[in-house]
């Protein structure tokens, strides 16, 4: 949950995102879109996790969707395989830069991170003890 020295944001709760295959070598694809949760972010990429093998070749053109505080993204960039356990796979998505989109998604990113952050305090104070001066201790002997 934390914000780490490389502004990666790993996010309490993921985010739903979608992907879909833009574009293999030089042609033109566009498939259908697959679900996906995302769940760290950064300005220019983002983890997720997918139940789908997807292919990391550098030449398949990936467009992703996904939404923060109802604002849309729509980016397009390739993926990693970063990890794969029980059927679950574990990708980075890195993303074209767009000076326009970079801007607000980073804007966005820094939001979740603040409103993150609050309810994190607020959780983690909920399962903090509060002291308790009527509570006292008795030693007795038997």
């Amino acid at each position: 949950m934390a914000l780490e020295r490389k502004r990666k944001l790993s996010l309490v709760v993921p985010l739903d995102g979608k992907l879909n295959i833009l574009r293999i070598r030089n042609q033109l694809i566009n498939s259908k879109y697959a679900l996906i949760e995302i769940i760290a972010l950064e300005k220019s990429q983002f983890t997720f996790a997918s139940p789908l093998c997807l292919p990391t070749n550098h030449q398949v053109i990936y467009g992703f969707e996904f939404s923060i505080f109802g604002q849309l993204f729509q980016v397009n960039g390739r993926i990693e395989l970063e990890s794969n356990n029980d059927n679950e796979y574990t990708y980075k998505a890195v993303i074209k830069s767009e000076d326009h989109v970079d801007s607000e998604m980073l804007y966005a990113i820094n939001q979740l991170a603040v409103t993150q952050n609050t309810e994190y305090g607020k959780l983690s104070k909920s399962y903090t003890p509060e002291p308790s001066s009527a509570l006292n201790t008795v030693d007795l002997i038997c």
